[in-house]
């Protein structure tokens, strides 16, 4: 039901629904526009419950399924008759709708050979194109018209002007494409994974060599945006997160420059700011960033959650524990939670077990609604579960952490073995150094016998390699270390016994 239901909700049925035409679209007490309804309403979203209500107890899901196929035809059917001039839709976003609803138009108009309507369309369109740099359309637009005008019309004067612009805009198109093929291809290995790529600096820096003069040729929107991305790349790789915060300020004068509003490129540079907020442990400025520019996200937008998840690291990375407990279970109750990409879910699992954890051994002082369960959850990440030199580190520690929160030493003991492999088969020098440090130093904790004198003793050494790799200089995805392991080392010496426990 996920691509009914991100038709229905995400949408703007609201005017069409008010209308007349309504009733003509989905008749009232139809079983389609009861499915619209509970859809809509997100109170039922088995699939069985779902039919249940529509063809009562027991009812047919081969039969739901063919419902809810027509509905989805028939409300694709009623896409251009939505009006996208809403609250949260920047100009730009508005024009993109209306310039391809025109396209559209056009189109139609030259394949039923109306041509004299469907060139002023295209003229229309090109103005707008132009003014909201959306190359794509500007080109293709240009194209028609260089055709109308040099193979039909015959306006020689005309013809030379669109060719002219047709050549400059496809020089363009294809700086845009390079610049946005290359930055893919990079952040393309990020995407289900989080372990170190050892080869990203060299080609990230190897790609902005190229991308690099298109930059000072043309200010396009989508050439800067896709450029400015991967030069961001370059100084992330090598830690230079105040160099980095330097870039996303000019990056985002850059575009507040424009003279239109678009919230896209807004939200991907104040991302990446935040970013060096937490690698900086600038609470004070991260929280009023994203305090200032609430605005350009949607909320339960794929971006929303990104900057939320950035809004509890900062706050577990400066020891605001119920800030991050609060942040964490409002992301988890919203609605758009279902809606997003797997390895976004699951990492707010990965958060909501360390919540968990916080609670337990008293940092946080909250009172969960529902007892938290670490077999579940550990069936609940199958994605990261899979992902050995990336976000399988946290989910590993945290099997640890829950033994000795809850007193399980015989567990703990039993896990020891598979540990001590992972250590030596995944985790070397040059990778996620931090958390080979702390790993090797949860190790010495059951080889203490649990005595926290002990433990703090025979993981000296690790903690203190561990300390001279600074957090900001690590070579690590900033979402490994949810909770500095200085901190959280700190956290389970407290929890320890004075004694020896005899296993």
């Amino acid at each position: 039901m996920r691509d009914l239901t991100e038709l229905v909700c995400t949408l703007p049925w609201g005017k069409l629904k008010n209308s007349s035409l309504w009733e003509v679209v989905l008749q009232p007490g139809s079983k389609m526009a009861r499915l619209f309804d509970i859809v809509y309403q997100q109170k039922v979203t088995d699939e069985q419950d779902i039919a249940d209500l529509i063809y009562g107890p027991g009812g047919s899901l081969t039969k739901l399924r063919s419902l809810k196929n027509k509905l989805k035809d028939r409300l694709l059917e009623l896409l251009f008759l939505l009006d996208f001039r809403e609250p949260g839709y920047s100009d730009r976003q508005q024009a993109h709708f209306e310039c391809n609803k025109r396209w559209a138009t056009a189109m139609t108009l030259l394949a039923k050979k109306i041509k004299d309507p469907a060139v002023e369309q295209l003229e229309l369109l090109l103005r707008h194109a132009r003014h909201f740099e959306f190359t794509d359309l500007t080109l293709n637009t240009l194209n028609h018209l260089r055709l109308h005008y040099g193979t039909i019309d015959g306006d020689q004067k005309k013809y030379e002007l669109y060719r002219e612009l047709y050549k400059h805009y496809q020089s363009i198109w294809l700086m845009e494409n390079e610049a946005e093929e290359l930055y893919t291809q990079l952040i393309n290995r990020y995407v289900a994974s989080r372990a170190p790529q050892q080869d990203v600096e060299s080609k990230a820096t190897e790609y902005y060599a190229i991308v690099s003069p298109y930059l000072a040729k043309s200010g396009s929107f989508r050439l800067q945006l896709s450029g400015r991305l991967l030069q961001m790349m370059v100084f992330s790789c090598r830690n230079d997160y105040a160099a980095m915060a330097d870039l996303c300020e000019e990056a985002i004068a850059f575009f507040r420059a424009k003279p239109y509003e678009s919230y896209l490129p807004l939200q991907a540079f104040y991302y990446q700011l935040v970013v060096s907020c937490v690698q900086l442990r600038d609470f004070g400025r991260g929280q009023l960033i994203i305090r200032q520019n609430a605005d350009i996200y949607e909320a339960g937008s794929f971006n929303w959650f990104k900057v939320q998840e950035l809004y509890l690291l900062l706050a577990l990375h400066t020891q605001h524990y119920d800030d991050a407990y609060d942040t964490c279970m409002m992301v988890l109750g919203h609605s758009g939670m279902t809606k997003q990409p797997a390895q976004i879910q699951e990492m707010w699992k990965i958060y909501e077990a360390y919540m968990h954890l916080l609670i337990r051994i008293r940092r946080v002082d909250r009172m969960p609604e529902q007892k938290f369960r670490l077999a579940k959850f550990l069936n609940e990440t199958p994605v990261f579960s899979r992902d050995k030199r990336g976000m399988n580190i946290p989910i590993l520690i945290l099997q640890m952490l829950y033994d000795i929160a809850d007193q399980r030493y015989d567990s703990c003991i039993d896990r020891l073995e598979a540990v001590e492999k992972y250590t030596s088969r995944y985790l070397k020098k040059d990778q996620h150094f931090r958390s080979n440090c702390f790993i090797k130093a949860l190790v010495q904790i059951p080889a203490a016998a649990f005595h926290r004198e002990a433990a703090a003793r025979k993981a000296d050494r690790y903690l203190g390699m561990l300390r001279e790799m600074p957090l900001e200089l690590a070579n690590q995805a900033y979402e490994i270390e949810i909770i500095p392991y200085d901190d959280l080392w700190t956290m389970i010496l407290d929890i320890l016994p004075g004694k020896r426990i005899s296993i």
